[in-house]
């Protein structure tokens, strides 16, 4: 399977500095076509097999092969996205440990405790790392937001926390939990501050990896969008590949924290510099996207802020 299996691999340009870094800048970016201002470098995302267990399975046991000399980290949240890629080195024989983030005394102990039940019952050797209110808003978000770039989402912005527990010489920390984005307008793609992490990860000089990224998983992912389940997806799949998995109610984790989402919503916006948050998808989709809006509202009025 020709597919990139580099760590810390980046996909996406903007279009006026032709860089995965956004411009620090006058950068173009629009509220009514978020995606004009960036672009994906790959090309269209197409191909995958009739098993999404058969396709990570290939994909894991081609990344082994070409990182075994590192020691893998698998950050689990206790939703079934991130454990499936755990349950597939798992059943591979190949060893990791797991990180898990506690959130704010335990905000989100109704979401990760599946992941602690995972690892109890194989064995797998984890670590529960605690993120305060008072730390993420001191150290996490002024780190990522200077790292990585990010703009909006405290949720992606939490998980740069676990960089820190990870040694960036010998590790590599798999984060593979997190689905493909959809805009209503657009179709499919990435939301600005979800590759962000990639951003983070290569100006702090740690290894980094996800599976949901790569072709044959995204359009797994894709071919099973339905916005009218949590997550924007039919979980069904999943659970159809691995069966041992136990269901659950799709959660974020943070479903117990809507006291502290508007504080550090401020947070963010106060130390980022943007407003709006780019959409990363491909230039098909923007031009089509344009077109419509062309057609629908013309040329008046102020696009581009």
């Amino acid at each position: 399977m020709n597919i990139d299996l580099s760590l810390n691999r980046v996909y996406w340009e903007y279009v006026q500095n032709r860089s995965y870094l956004r411009p620090e800048k006058s950068y173009l970016c629009s509220s009514l076509v978020p995606c004009i201002g960036v672009r994906a470098t790959v090309p269209v995302y197409k191909r995958r097999g009739k098993s999404f267990k058969d396709d990570l399975t290939t994909l894991v046991k081609a990344f082994h092969q070409k990182h075994n000399s590192y020691q893998y980290v698998i950050t689990l949240s206790g939703g079934i996205d991130s454990e499936v890629t755990a349950e597939t080195f798992y059943q591979l024989g190949i060893p990791f440990r797991v990180l898990i983030q506690r959130l704010f005394k335990g905000a989100n102990d109704h979401d990760i405790i599946f992941a602690v039940k995972y690892c109890r019952d194989r064995n797998i050797p984890f670590k529960i790392v605690d993120l305060s209110l008072e730390k993420l808003k001191r150290e996490t978000i002024p780190d990522a937001v200077k790292h990585g770039q990010f703009t909006h989402s405290y949720s992606q912005i939490a998980l740069c926390n676990l960089f820190n527990y990870i040694d960036r010489n010998n590790e590599i920390i798999i984060n593979s939990g997190h689905n493909p984005d959809f805009h209503r307008g657009i179709g499919i793609g990435w939301w600005e501050d979800s590759p962000n992490i990639v951003k983070y990860a290569i100006a702090k000089h740690y290894k980094f990896f996800t599976f949901t990224s790569l072709e044959p998983i995204f359009c797994h992912y894709a071919t099973n969008f339905d916005d009218a389940q949590p997550g924007d997806k039919n979980n069904d799949f999943l659970y159809e590949a691995f069966p041992q998995l136990k269901r659950r109610i799709k959660m974020t984790g943070w479903e117990k924290s809507d006291n502290v989402v508007g504080e550090l919503t401020n947070t963010i916006r106060e130390t980022a510099a943007y407003d709006y948050q780019s959409f990363i998808t491909w230039e098909e989709f923007t031009l089509a996207y344009m077109r419509k809006i062309f057609i629908e509202k013309g040329l008046q009025g102020k696009y581009y802020e």
